[in-house]
């Protein structure tokens, strides 16, 4: 797993948030270090649709329930067992 590429673009390195949850092959401070990583982009892009502004690869009608679904997972993952 290339972390550094799944920091640049969590959806193209997993596709779905839950995807990344349930990847065996990072640690825990990984897993939450990339789900931040996601969730400021994904407000980045709502920023930018909020102002008219393009975000990159044209507006994304599911950035909201993306952002909704990163902010789950990051709660699970700092959650207690």
């Amino acid at each position: 797993m290339d972390i550094d590429s799944a920091m640049k673009n969590p959806m193209a390195t997993f596709g779905t948030p839950e995807a990344l949850f349930d990847s065996p092959e990072l640690t825990v401070q990984q897993k939450r270090a990339v789900l931040r990583q996601w969730q400021d982009q994904l407000e980045q892009f709502q920023t930018a649709d909020d102002e008219n502004m393009a975000a990159p690869g044209g507006r994304t009608a599911g950035t909201a329930d993306c952002l909704r679904r990163v902010t789950n997972v990051l709660t699970k993952l700092e959650s207690p067992t």
